[in-house]
């Protein structure tokens, strides 16, 4: 079998062992789903190739690597061909718009997790144990017959997919397959120099710890600090710039309607992006938003504050903060909002990576930052005034140190935007603390 992919070029699959198991599991339905899933949430004009990129050719990237690390190492028949199936399913049980729907769906269901869905699917125990319920229309569920027919251990399956806690394996780690991969996807989706190179100095660098995790040489050091840079520049801009941001406000206030008129459940979780789509243009609670997702999206930013570098022992979610902001800070323009991205260890993270020789390697750092931004939810122009946005900026710091109760963090607005993550800004804090 061979694929033609933009980061890894031609990737041949010619084991007679596996080819087979790899066709049938590609012709399932729960693969096919993944044909219609963005892999990165909304369509934005700055980065509109991220938009158009689909889960498929990632989980079908992850199992090239698979299956590369598993000749490469010397794994046995039926630990390879449960790695294979695993790279390739790692991502079937994501809803549509991602993580940002399982959020919102675990705000009313706590216990809603993509992980837990997919061992279902994988064990054929979805909707009450019926292995006939449909997640594709028409289409029976198929994996658990085809991993039986090829004689794939299941459970063994599930464990790579979701280690139970304090283990990892190579597609779940602090550095897995699965995220080496799409940080260098989305890298060259955007035409950054080095992507392509990189991760092939990576490949030639890595091999398997059996179903544990990944080994490195020491020469994997350098290009996996630049995988971490390709990271915090995606991510940075993605949350950060100020072109993303009303997309992102759009898309969370859409998903939260959808949520909350029972578009979406945690029962329907299933539908492809595309149906989500047609439902939310079709919806009367969420038609007007649905359609700027064709007609383009009329939020703008109004303004933001990006907390970064704090610690503190809150746990609060986007919600919250939100709910928070908009009840204690005043109306600075009619017709707005809040948009919030709290994350930790998303934007940058710190990660061990384990050598060939048995020691251990510590690499970059983890982030911590929240993303508070006021943005106009109309196509009418508005701009704050210079003292207006001092005030808002001041509140808005003043409710951050409120709720997560820390005073010692750094911070970025719109016109210190670097598309780094790192840039410096301590001296500014004088003037809003």
């Amino acid at each position: 079998m061979e694929f033609h992919d933009i980061l890894h070029g031609l990737m041949r699959f010619s084991d007679e062992n596996l080819t087979s198991l790899l066709a049938d599991l590609i012709d399932s339905p729960e693969i096919h789903r993944l044909r219609n899933m963005r892999q990165m949430n909304f369509d934005v004009p700055l980065i509109q190739e991220l938009g158009r990129s689909r889960r498929l050719p990632h989980s079908i990237g992850v199992t090239f690597l698979a299956v590369e690390l598993a000749h490469k190492s010397n794994l046995n028949l039926n630990d390879t061909k449960a790695l294979l199936a695993a790279a390739l399913l790692h991502d079937a049980a994501i809803p549509p718009y991602g993580h940002l729907v399982e959020s919102e769906l675990k705000y009313i269901t706590p216990d809603f997790n993509h992980e837990e869905n997919l061992a279902k699917i994988i064990r054929g125990t979805l909707g009450n144990e019926n292995t006939f319920q449909h997640i594709v229309k028409n289409k029976e569920l198929k994996l658990t017959p085809i991993l039986q027919k090829h004689g794939v251990d299941i459970e063994a399956v599930i464990n790579i997919v979701c280690p139970k806690k304090g283990t990892t394996s190579p597609v779940s780690a602090d550095i897995d397959i699965d995220n080496i991969d799409n940080v260098h996807r989305m890298a060259a989706m955007l035409g950054w120099d080095g992507a392509k190179e990189n991760i092939k100095a990576i490949r030639n660098s890595m091999r398997l710890k059996g179903l544990s995790g990944i080994i490195f040489t020491k020469e994997a050091i350098e290009p996996l600090n630049r995988w971490l840079e390709f990271r915090e520049r995606i991510y940075t801009m993605i949350i950060a710039h100020p072109e993303c941001i009303p997309y992102n406000a759009l898309q969370t206030d859409l998903v939260r309607l959808a949520v909350e008129h029972d578009i979406i459940t945690p029962t329907d979780w299933y539908m492809t992006e595309p149906e989500f789509e047609d439902k939310l243009r079709h919806e009367p609670s969420t038609e007007t938003l649905g359609w700027q997702l064709i007609s383009g999206c009329e939020y703008q930013l109004v303004d933001y504050v990006w907390i970064k570098n704090f610690s503190t022992t809150k746990k609060l979610k986007n919600k919250d903060i939100s709910d928070h902001m908009s009840n204690n800070i005043p109306e600075f323009t009619k017709n707005s909002g809040y948009f919030i991205w709290n994350e930790k260890g998303l934007v940058s993270r710190r990660i061990k990576a384990t050598l060939d020789d048995n020691k251990t390697v510590h690499i970059g750092k983890n982030s911590t930052s929240c993303m508070i931004a006021l943005v106009k939810k109309s196509s009418e122009k508005i701009r704050l005034t210079k003292a207006q946005s001092t005030k808002w900026r001041q509140e808005a710091i003043k409710n951050f140190i409120q709720l997560f109760e820390t005073d010692i963090f750094n911070f970025d607005f719109p016109e210190t935007y670097t598309g780094s993550f790192y840039s410096k800004t301590d001296e500014l804090q004088l003037e809003y603390k």
